[in-house]
């Protein structure tokens, strides 16, 4: 799959050459936020992804950041035909306030047939 990066963002990436996700970053020139519980935050992920024919890209948690950030990805769907910047949807479900700063490992995200 064929990223296209629009802002000055890490290049996705796999974690192991086993991984099934592949790993999206903040970009380094979104400025940090804080997100209180209940919250939640759409970060442009500086990318645009060229989903093959008959695929969508799916976005799942990452389990540290689940785990120890308590975010939760919201909006997880990219279709193949979905041009634009690819964003990124995570919601505080903890009880604290948590930070998302630039440069950081957000969600992963996996290629999936899609039977229509």
């Amino acid at each position: 799959m064929k990223f296209l990066k629009i802002r000055d963002v890490k290049d996705p990436s796999r974690g192991t050459s086993k991984s099934a996700g592949i790993d999206l970053f903040i970009p380094n020139d979104f400025e940090y936020r804080t997100l209180n519980p209940g919250q939640s935050l759409l970060i442009p992920a500086g990318l645009k992804a060229n989903v093959p024919e008959n695929y969508a890209f799916i976005a799942f948690n990452k389990s540290g950041v689940a785990t120890k950030k308590h975010l939760a990805v919201g909006a997880c769907v990219i279709d193949e035909d979905y041009q634009g910047e690819i964003h990124i949807h995570v919601y505080n479900y903890g009880s604290e306030p948590v930070t998302v700063n630039p440069g950081e490992k957000i969600i992963q995200c996996v290629l999936v047939p899609v039977l229509y």
